[in-house]
């Protein structure tokens, strides 16, 4: 029988005979320095997820920004539907929006009171052509 198969008999384990008994505090002890491992490693939960809007107020981006770079921005899908609702890490998103530089201008953020895709309305009359070629006399 190799080693690490399953089932595991007694003369090929050498743990199979010893018991260990955790209490509490060796339980509280070994959880603690999982966590700090972890977070050596960047891997711990510690941090929170927001969704779009929160993201692109705390980092003075359009949501409509967020959602079209979130794959580049670290999005978490939450669910498995047509259209899951997602989240963001905001110091990822930060790291990303650091190493890009800035929002590409192709994508400015809005003037306030502006709704997106309207266009401005001109102060006045807007000038007209002239007809040329004449017409019906």
């Amino acid at each position: 029988m190799l080693w690490g198969s399953w089932p595991l008999s007694r003369t090929t384990n050498p743990m199979a005979s010893k018991r260990i008994a955790l209490d509490a505090p060796t339980i509280e002890a070994i959880a603690r320095r999982v966590v700090e491992l972890l977070d050596r490693r960047g891997l711990a939960g510690g941090s929170e997820l927001v969704d779009a809007a929160e993201l692109a107020r705390r980092l003075g981006i359009e949501r409509s920004w967020v959602y079209t770079h979130a794959i580049e921005l670290g999005a978490v899908k939450l669910g498995s539907g047509r259209k899951p609702r997602l989240r963001f890490d905001p110091q990822i998103a930060a790291r990303v929006l650091h190493r890009i530089g800035e929002v590409p201008a192709a994508d400015p953020p809005a003037r306030s009171g502006e709704r997106a895709g309207r266009p401005l309305r001109p102060e006045g009359p807007a000038p007209l052509l002239p007809i040329e070629g004449g017409g019906a006399s």
